[in-house]
């Protein structure tokens, strides 16, 4: 074999034997063709949208379409399996061998298989692939990878050829009949890495490899695809940028490839090698990937690493992980049973799992074990008990029977272990292959090989036509049954009705109920099978629609099913259902047309009296027609804070009175509870309301909560209105106002239009001044003669009434009370002629000139009028004006002249302003302008 880099494919592959493979290859493409819509991806006529397996070509039509069906009678071979359901593997023979096994691989039929093995024991770098015949265990082929190991080997899908990858960074094939290189191709993709698993596609024209870090420096990893004929590659690719792949399978139909990496699973579409979808619920490395044969699950199959590996199983279609079993150490491979049932899981050395191959139901909630197979499992495989003896199984696979597996195994224990059920697992003296029933001890003969048994009863399923193929299941097993129903038509009422086998009762409506055909061939199905006189049954609730009661016709809605039979008989009244479209409900004992099935939306309070109530409870009898029904011994009135009953039976608008004050709740009723939780005795302003002093008022409504005779105030001035009771408000609309000590009329407080200043005197109410004496007067004459606009009235023998009621005085005489003194001189404003000065108050002549002695311009002749002010003398005649009093002035009556030094009868003034210069400074007189008798020589007579 001539190695070729990476990309390159060898040049002398083009001889004979060559060609022959590529037209076989061919051949096997052409099979593999969709023949179906676009929309198939499977190709086997089954569009994705109806194909219950869309990457597994199938042919299953009865349980599912589009499914795996190796036997071809219609069900999935999921659904009709032929690997043993309860397990029962037994070690058939074990191939002890010096050095471990790390990969063990059935080809396409089975008939042989495949080892890898390193050489030197655990660890070697000496590599073998050897080729094996499955029944006789011979050694027919084998290849050795001097100086190299081997880490994984495939076969093709037709077991022509087989294909390795090691450590050497190389992918290599050969011919499966003679191990004849086919080619080999370079996966290196930079430092670090290395070749993990290899995988062919289903039909044999590709060939995947995963690379991955040779160590946790390294980075270089990816995914290759290869032509399968000649090595070049395809495409290469890095899902999720991880660099790091240890495992991968293709779906059945090769439309998918699974790759497992460091944590996460991916599935890529082969057509456009873009991802489909990325599980990353693991953890740890990826071991090994395994796909269901019917392609509708995926098993992951993880590396311990420290904590918890596990085992886990994925729903393809959501990515949904069904369930996870949790190891005790590393899961080395995984792989599922050829009928999709079962998954076989192999573990490392370590603990309860160590060293053993455990067998898990797919169709599971759980991880459920059906069986488990061990290798030598000294101490249990703990680290305390020899668990370092234990050895590891690094690889798994089952047979296409199903009924073996083998497992390689290195560590300790090498070799292949070859696992066959148990040969008569049912232990019935019949081996399994001779046994019709291999898992049924109670039967192994099928004469009419129908599935069921010869032996009779107490066996299980006994055939009781065992020399005539049939299907029956229902009435007796293995008869013919011409519908398919499963009733034999022996006792089919309708054999060739594959939908109906039973009349009971002989009414014309056949007894399966589940019978949906629209329209129905017999008019309907019989709900109540063993009642003639009922057939219908609209709501399901087990009662029938038809009745006998020739007065419910005018009743009854006209909507309503069922027909008038008055032929029943007693038994057959119990089935009618008094409410056909109700399914809760069916009986009515006291015809008052509410159902006698409790707990439901409509049912009975009442069953056996007739009654309309419907609040809260139906049907019971209600006296005041309120719907609330009349209370009872079992059934108390809604009062106190229990029951429901009507608490107010004659009165339809109160039913309830949840405080027990014998109000009822309902506000617009008669006497309607204001306050519904507060037990109260209020009736007057508001009903069962708290009334402290039992006035009839509420506290909320009464001013004077605590005073039962007082319960109004209509002017708020903290007053009652009742005269009869404490405190009664005399002025009930005055504010300001209650009592009136005097009785004059006039409210006690000394505000507003109705306020007493003098409460406790009947004659005086006002004081318009606020100088403490009243404004109402006691002299009559007063009425036209005082100010009309001054406050008072008269009031005969009037108590000190204010002569100044318009001014603040506290002046007290009887001519002078109330009037003010502002000049505080003993002598009232009103009698003194000078009321801002204290020293003076009289001048009786009313010359301005003050009469008291003490005043600073005392007039002079306090009896006269005057006006004389010079010379000292005040209040005098000054008969020419000029201020000199006559008594003083020597020119009376000449205003310009008033003395006459000289007594020559001229006066002392001159008016000739010549005179100004010529006079002496010290005469006598004043410049006065046209004085008259002017005397030029003031001071000499002559």
């Amino acid at each position: 074999m001539i190695a070729v880099p990476r990309n390159m494919a060898k040049r002398d592959l083009l001889n004979l034997r060559s060609r022959a493979i590529v037209i076989s290859l061919a051949l096997t493409l052409v099979f593999f063709v969709p023949m179906a819509s676009a929309f198939d991806t499977d190709g086997d006529g089954f569009d994705d949208s109806a194909d219950d397996c869309p990457v597994a070509f199938g042919n299953s039509t009865v349980d599912r379409d589009g499914c795996p069906d190796r036997d071809g009678d219609g069900t999935s071979d999921r659904n009709d399996p032929w690997v043993i359901q309860a397990g029962g593997f037994l070690e058939d023979n074990r191939q002890s061998m010096s050095d471990g096994q790390s990969v063990s691989l059935f080809n396409h039929d089975g008939s042989k298989y495949l080892t890898v093995e390193d050489t030197g024991g655990w660890g070697s770098s000496n590599g073998w692939l050897r080729i094996w015949d499955t029944t006789s265990k011979v050694l027919l082929k084998s290849v050795e990878f001097s100086g190299y190991a081997v880490h994984d080997a495939d076969w093709s899908a037709d077991g022509m050829f087989v294909a390795a990858v090691t450590d050497n960074d190389e992918l290599l094939a050969y011919y499966s009949s003679n191990v004849t290189p086919l080619f080999s191709v370079s996966t290196d993709v930079g430092s670090g890495d290395q070749p993990n698993e290899v995988a062919f596609s289903p039909d044999g024209s590709m060939i995947a490899v995963v690379v991955g870090r040779s160590g946790s420096s390294a980075t270089a990893g990816e995914v290759q695809i290869y032509n399968a004929m000649n090595g070049s590659e395809i495409t290469a690719f890095d899902p999720g940028s991880d660099s790091r792949f240890y495992s991968v399978d293709w779906s059945p139909d090769g439309s998918r490839i699974l790759i497992g990496g460091r944590e996460d699973v991916y599935i890529y579409n082969t057509g456009s090698w873009n991802v489909n979808r990325t599980i990353n619920s693991n953890r740890g490395t990826i071991n090994a990937v395994a796909w269901s044969p019917d392609g509708n699950n995926i098993a992951a199959c993880e590396a311990w690493e420290g904590s918890g590996a596990r085992a886990r199983l994925y729903d393809v279609a959501s990515g949904i992980e069904e369930w996870a079993y949790t190891t005790s150490t590393s899961c080395q491979d995984i792989t599922f049973s050829p009928d999709s049932t079962q998954v076989v899981v192999a573990h490392s050395y370590y603990n309860s799992d160590g060293a053993s191959l455990r067998i898990f139901q797919v169709d599971a909630s759980s991880p459920t074990i059906v069986d488990t197979m061990s290798a030598p499992r000294p101490g249990g495989c703990t680290s305390s008990g020899g668990g370092n003896n234990c050895g590891t199984i690094y690889g798994v696979d089952w047979h296409p029977d199903g009924d073996y597996i083998i497992s390689a195994h290195g560590r300790n224990d090498e070799g292949i272990f070859h696992w066959i059920v148990d040969p008569d697992i049912d232990n019935d003296g019949v081996l399994n292959a001779d046994d019709a029933f291999p898992e049924d001890p109670t039967q192994w003969n099928d004469t009419d090989n129908d599935g069921f048994g010869d032996n009779p009863a107490p066996a299980n399923e006994p055939d009781e036509c065992p020399n005539v193929a049939g299907t029956s299941t229902e009435d007796r097993f293995g008869c013919l049954d011409t519908d398919g129903d499963g009733w034999s038509d022996l006792n089919d009422a309708y054999p060739n009705d594959e939908y109906q086998w039973a009349d009971a009762d002989g009414d014309g409506y056949p007894d399966n109920a589940e019978d949906t055909r629209e329209p129905n061939p017999y008019g309907g199905v019989d709900r109540l099978p063993n009642n003639p006189t009922q057939w219908a049954d609209f709501d399901l609730d087990g009662y029938g629609d038809n009745f006998a009661n020739s007065s419910w016709v005018s009743i009854r809605p006209s909507d309503w099913p069922g027909i008038l039979i008055t032929t029943m008989t007693p038994n057959q009244l119990n089935d009618i259902d008094v409410f056909p479209t109700d399914t809760e409900q069916w009986n009515d004992s006291d015809g008052d047309w509410y159902g006698d099935e409790q707990f439901t939306s409509r049912s009975d309070g009442c069953i056996y009296v007739f009654g309309d109530s419907i609040w809260d409870r139906l049907a019971c009898y209600d006296t005041d027609g309120d719907g609330w029904s009349d209370p009872d011994d079992n059934w108390p009135a809604c009062r106190d804070g229990t029951g429901t009953g009507d608490a107010f039976i004659d009165d339809p608008s109160q039913w309830c009175d949840a405080d027990g004050d014998g109000f009822g709740d309902n506000a617009s009723g008669t006497n309607g509870d204001a306050c519904p939780g507060f037990n109260g005795n209020s009736s007057i302003d508001r009903t069962g309301c708290k009334d402290t002093d039992g006035d009839g008022y509420s506290d909320a409504g009464d001013p004077f909560p605590s005073d039962a005779t007082q319960w109004l105030d209509r002017d708020g001035d903290g007053c009652g209105d009742n005269d009869n009771g404490n405190n009664p408000d005399l002025f009930k609309d005055d504010p300001s106002q209650c009592g009136d000590r005097d009785g004059d009329g006039h409210g006690d407080y000394p505000v507003g239009d109705n306020g007493d200043w003098f409460p406790d005197e009947i004659t005086q109410w006002y004081d318009f001044d606020l100088d403490g004496f009243g404004d109402n007067f006691d002299n009559a004459s007063w009425v036209l003669d005082r100010n009309q606009s001054w406050p008072g009235v008269y009031i005969e023998n009037a108590y000190e009434p204010d002569l100044c009621p318009t001014l603040y005085g506290e002046m007290e005489g009887e001519t002078t009370r109330g009037c003010p003194d502002t000049d505080q001189d003993g002598i009232a404003d009103n009698e003194d002629a000078y009321p801002n000065d204290p020293m003076r108050s009289s001048d009786r002549d009313g010359d301005g000139y003050a009469d008291d002695p003490l005043a600073a311009q005392k007039d002079d002749c306090p009896d006269t009028f005057g006006t004389s002010y010079k010379g000292n003398t005040y209040g005098c005649i000054d008969s020419d004006g000029d201020g000199w009093a006559d008594t003083r002035d020597d020119f009376p009556d000449v205003a310009t002249q008033w003395k006459d030094t000289d007594g020559d009868s001229y006066g002392d003034n001159w008016g000739n302003s010549s005179w100004n210069t010529t006079r002496e400074t010290n005469w006598p007189g004043d410049f006065i302008i046209d004085a008259e008798l002017a005397d030029a020589f003031p001071n000499d007579i002559t």
